[in-house]
């Protein structure tokens, strides 16, 4: 191995912790003291991080590492509490891959206060999986002689682990999603967007490489890419150099991607910054909240959308529903309404809703709902946020009330923006989603929103699919009469 430098991702985990083993047992003071390996994976192969190991799961001492990115190994200490920090030791042993670095050099540490420390790797080469590269790592002595190596198990110790590495993915990059962001137009504002990196990168292949480049700029700027923290992102910054303060003009600033030696781009290509015309209205109407309950976490809108679901040559009204949220501003936004001031006197920590924006977002982390019955318009689609976060949408449709006063009816926009969608096989697709319609408050004292999606993608569509919908803020509505227009079937993706 080339000599040992000091790595770019640092980090420690501080947390008072109580070990679990993988037989599910819960060792304490009176099993011994000892220091192991706490390696748990979950069910995309990615080593969980303390206090995620909390979880009883089962522990390994062998891992296949699948990406470039920087490998967090946790390492924890059982044992009754004590006055001085104990060092525990590490050896390593490498074999078909050099250019590696290792943060902390050759021993780990805790404190009574933080059990866990954690051994970082980083990769500054590709490696090649056919001269069957491996790193060992053992654990070899304890500071204090009354704490043992490995634990009292004769089965699993976790005093060893064992890295190997498979074939090297695709290395891909693209703008994060969603891949606009909304400006008040003051000068000194800041925005912060990062290029990614699903499966990491070499610092050393981008070193000296602008990332992005201006596509158009409708005001003065400074951009900055901001110093290498990750292993799977670039971040940057921009910082407007002048006010826009001219309420009925649109003001857009938009960067794409380079194309990258080595590196496949895919995703969203371009990232936008804009200042939206401001419309006058009156935010007391709060028009979002008609389709939002705060108060229960998994209110739907309910909705129908033209299409042939059932592949019969047979258009008819599909039935569909989605998890519906407010959307969360800051408190200059000009239609900004306050949600809840904490009980406090200090507005620093006021929340603040958009009084005409509402998004389409499941309540459950790393799950995702059906915005504009999107996953019905395909089949082996894959519905985790993680691999389809195009099937939440943080910022989905805007209401514009009549004349900007009216509490029953006006014209509703799609907030326009990319929409990343895979399947179930991994591909991935970029949908460009705009659209426009209008809404009313019925006889029934219903709303309902009658709107035309456009959704874009050459492959999946040849261009441009246009689908029409009417979407209710309750399930008690009658389906309207037929259209006499074609629809379309779901797309194997």
């Amino acid at each position: 191995m080339k000599g040992i430098k000091h790595i770019l991702f640092f980090g420690v985990l501080m947390s008072v912790f109580t070990c679990t083993t993988d037989e599910s047992k819960v060792y304490n003071n009176s099993d011994g003291r000892f220091v192991r390996f706490l390696v748990v994976t979950n069910s995309n192969n990615e080593i969980l991080e303390f206090p995620e190991t909390r979880a009883i799961a089962p522990t390994t001492s062998n891992y296949e590492k699948r990406d470039l990115k920087t490998l967090k190994i946790p390492v924890a200490l059982t044992s009754e509490p004590f006055e001085d920090t104990v060092t525990v030791n590490y050896e390593i042993a490498s074999s078909g891959i050099e250019n590696f670095e290792i943060f902390p050099v050759n021993a780990v540490s805790f404190t009574s206060e933080r059990l866990v420390d954690t051994i970082f790797i980083n990769f500054n080469e590709r490696w090649d999986s056919t001269l069957n590269p491996e790193i060992q790592l053992r654990l070899t002595q304890s500071s204090d002689p009354n704490i043992a190596i490995g634990m009292p198990n004769s089965n699993a110790q976790n005093n060893e682990f064992n890295l190997f590495f498979e074939e090297l993915p695709e290395l891909t990059y693209g703008f994060e999603t969603p891949n606009q962001v909304e400006i008040i137009g003051n000068e000194g504002e800041v925005v912060n967007f990062s290029v990614t990196f699903p499966n990491g990168y070499l610092a050393t292949e981008l070193d000296g490489i602008t990332l992005i480049e201006e596509v158009s700029s409708g005001f003065a700027y400074s951009l900055e890419q901001l110093p290498l923290e990750d292993s799977d992102q670039i971040d940057y910054q921009v910082t407007l150099n002048e006010s826009i303060n001219i309420d009925e003009l649109e003001f857009v600033l938009q960067f794409s991607l380079i194309d990258l030696d080595n590196f496949v781009a895919t995703g969203s290509n371009t990232f936008t910054i804009k200042k939206p015309v401001i419309v006058p209205r009156d935010i007391d109407l709060n028009t979002a909240s008609n389709f939002y309950d705060v108060s229960n976490s998994f209110y739907r809108t309910f909705g129908i959308n033209w299409m042939d679901f059932n592949e019969d040559n047979n258009c008819e009204w599909r039935d569909f529903n989605a998890f519906t949220v407010p959307v969360v501003v800051k408190a200059n936004n000009p239609n900004a309404i306050l949600f809840d001031d904490m009980g406090t006197s200090d507005e620093s920590d006021d929340i603040y809703h958009h009084a005409f924006r509402i998004g389409f977002v499941s309540p459950t982390s790393g799950n995702t709902t059906s915005p504009f019955n999107l996953k019905r318009w395909f089949n082996n689609e894959s519905t985790s946020e993680e691999n389809s976060p195009g099937f939440n949408i943080a910022e989905a449709l805007e209401f514009f009330p009549e004349n900007g006063s009216s509490s029953t009816n006006g014209l509703v926009q799609v907030i326009e923006q990319d929409l990343i969608i895979s399947g179930t096989s991994g591909n991935s697709y970029v949908i460009g989603i705009s659209g426009s319609g209008t809404y009313f408050e019925n006889n029934s004292g219903i709303f309902e929103i009658e709107l035309e999606l456009n959704a874009f993608n050459q492959e999946l569509f040849g261009g441009t699919r246009t689908s029409q919908y009417r979407i209710y803020n309750s399930q008690d509505f009658m389906d309207p009469e037929l259209l006499t227009i074609d629809c379309f079937e779901p797309i194997d993706l």
